[in-house]
């Protein structure tokens, strides 16, 4: 968008990459760095943790250098094996962080191989690096106390947004959507047991839930106690869906469901969902993790969840289904408008054109 050439490597191969690519104007470039190189025929697991050996070897054929690198994450095969070629071919070289590992979720555990690879590199070898997009303030900070040039850029989406109408509108009845999957970052357990303490209160809601199946949360949350989830007039669980399908479901509901407990992880990151859904034109229900609160304003874009607990998610619950459609359409309005100024490509191509141009 800002005018320059540009050019993808990926780390897997082409029929993996999933839909969407490539994208108009950009080359794309599929190698793949788990089928071959170092310990590829011993284990796919192994060879997490040294890959970018196919990736330099690439780099070293091409006839003309690239004028920068940016790389996407701080996986430590690749910076040992970049920072050296950049050093020597005079490229700088630019990371992409949105997230620091929690050690205790990666395989291993505190004391194995990732974790220890993952702190040497953020710890390290990525402030070595000539710039580094951020995607929070938390890891500005970080590398900024390591003397990092940064640029702080939240997730961005070029979609517009479009009412979908998916769900038949029952007078009275909010509908709400949770999409992703929650891994170790949503605090589910208040999410769903402030949803049946609303219940109890009168609140009327139907929860749409992508990314899991109804026994998949089962088994990974134990909540299948809950009376809101004996059928599905309260909670319908959709399983994996692909893409425009997520999409459409966060289009047709009212408000998107983000809540996060305060660890380092969470802090570091950037929940893209909120911005995703901004840009559907659907506001958050979600309490103020990561740089959140710079982005949602209570009453306006959000209902401000005043802290990760099932109290005080019921207390946002209940407010929404007390919203008529006046109000939820002037939700929506703000919510639209405030992804255009924050979370728009066009607003940032010029700003990141500019970082890369001036950082060397």
């Amino acid at each position: 968008m800002a005018g320059h050439g540009v050019d993808i490597c990926s780390s897997v191969p082409s029929q993996d990459m999933g839909r969407g690519m490539p994208v108009e104007g950009v080359r794309v470039h599929s190698l793949n760095e788990y089928d071959e190189g170092l310990l590829s025929g011993v284990n796919r697991g192994l060879r997490g943790l040294f890959i970018g050996d196919i990736t330099l070897r690439w780099l070293h054929s091409l006839s003309t250098k690239p004028d920068a690198i940016v790389l996407y994450g701080t996986h430590l095969g690749y910076l040992l094996r970049l920072l050296p070629f950049c050093e020597k071919f005079r490229i700088p070289l630019f990371l992409d962080v949105v997230e620091w590992y929690d050690p205790r979720h990666l395989p291993g555990g505190v004391f194995g191989p990732f974790a220890a690879s993952n702190e040497l590199s953020m710890r390290y070898f990525a402030t070595k690096a000539n710039g580094i997009f951020v995607i929070s303030k938390y890891l500005q900070l970080h590398f900024e106390r390591h003397g990092c040039k940064t640029l702080r850029i939240p997730p961005l989406f070029s979609f517009e947004s479009e009412k979908s109408s998916q769900f038949s509108k029952v007078s009275g009845v909010v509908n709400l959507c949770y999409v992703g999957s929650p891994g170790k970052k949503e605090d589910m357990e208040s999410i769903f047991k402030g949803l049946q303490s609303a219940y109890e209160k009168g609140a009327n809601f139907r929860m749409h839930v992508v990314g899991l199946t109804a026994d998949e949360f089962a088994k990974d949350f134990g909540m299948q106690r809950l009376p809101i989830l004996e059928n599905e007039v309260h909670v319908k669980f959709y399983g994996r869906l692909d893409n425009v399908s997520a999409k459409n479901i966060i289009s047709a509901s009212d408000f998107l469901v983000v809540v996060r407990k305060d660890f380092r992880f969470t802090k570091a990151g950037f929940p893209s969902k909120v911005a995703e859904s901004l840009c559907l034109g659907v506001p958050i229900i979600g309490n103020l993790s990561s740089d959140l609160k710079d982005y949602l304003l209570d009453g306006q874009n959000a209902i401000v969840v005043g802290g990760p607990n099932a109290d005080s998610f019921s207390d946002a619950v209940m407010r929404a289904a007390a919203l008529n459609e006046n109000e939820l359409s002037r939700m929506r309005q703000l919510a639209s408008s405030s992804a255009d100024s924050n979370f728009r490509v066009r607003v940032f191509s010029e700003r990141i054109a500019n970082f890369i141009a001036t950082v060397r």
